[in-house]
C-alpha cells in the first residue's frame, strides 16, 4: 500500500483539491468508525450503515455487514459482492462530485502497481500501462457513469509512467 504523501502528491498532479484528497485518504484508509488514528469521514460512516444491498438471499445487507474499509472490501466476500459494494461506493461518491470519484480510483491504482505482484512483474519488465489496464480488467465494478473517471485516471497515470515507477520505487 502506498505511502499518503504519494497519494496526496498525485492527487495534486490530478488536480484534486486538498479537502476531496483528505477524505479519500481516511475513508479508504480508516479502519472504520472506532480508528483513533485515522478517523473516517461521518457521511461515510453513515452511507455504510444505511446503504442495503441485496445478495445471495441475504435482503436488506448493509455495506457494514461486509466491512467498513474500503481496502477490507477489496477482500470481502467474492468477486461479485465486492463489485456490487464498489459500484454503491462510488455512486455516493459521485453523488459528492467527479473530484471524489477521481481520487478513489487513482488512490486503488496507485496501491495496485505497488503491490508486491505487480512489482515484481513491473521489475521483470512489464509496463505500468499493462498493469493498470489489468486493474481496470480484474477489479474495476463496471458502472457507466464512472467510466470517463476512470479513464481520465488511468491515461493521466499512463502518461507519467516513468513519474509512477519512480515515486512508487518500482
Amino acid at each position: 500500500m502506498s505511502k499518503w504523501y504519494v497519494h496526496k502528491d498525485w492527487d495534486s498532479k490530478l488536480g484534486t483539491p486538498c479537502e476531496v484528497s483528505d477524505y479519500m485518504q481516511r475513508a479508504i484508509d480508516s479502519k472504520g468508525p472506532s480508528d483513533k488514528n485515522i478517523v473516517m469521514p461521518e457521511d461515510f460512516v453513515k452511507h455504510c450503515e444505511e446503504k442495503k444491498i441485496i445478495w445471495s438471499g441475504h435482503k436488506n445487507l448493509a455495506i457494514v455487514d461486509l466491512a467498513y474499509n474500503l481496502h477490507d472490501r477489496a477482500k470481502a466476500g467474492g468477486k461479485t459482492i465486492r463489485k456490487i459494494i464498489q459500484a454503491e461506493d462510488l455512486k455516493f461518491l459521485l453523488a459528492k462530485g467527479d473530484d471524489y470519484v477521481k481520487a478513489y480510483y487513482l488512490h486503488f491504482i496507485l496501491d495496485y502497481l505497488d503491490h508486491s505482484t505487480n512489482r515484481q512483474l513491473i521489475q521483470m519488465g512489464d509496463s505500468i500501462a499493462r498493469c493498470i489496464d489489468r486493474y481496470k480488467k480484474n477489479k474495476v465494478a463496471d458502472v457507466p457513469e464512472m467510466s470517463q473517471h476512470l479513464t481520465c485516471v488511468m491515461d493521466f497515470l499512463k502518461s507519467h509512467s516513468q513519474e509512477v515507477k519512480k515515486d512508487l520505487d518500482l
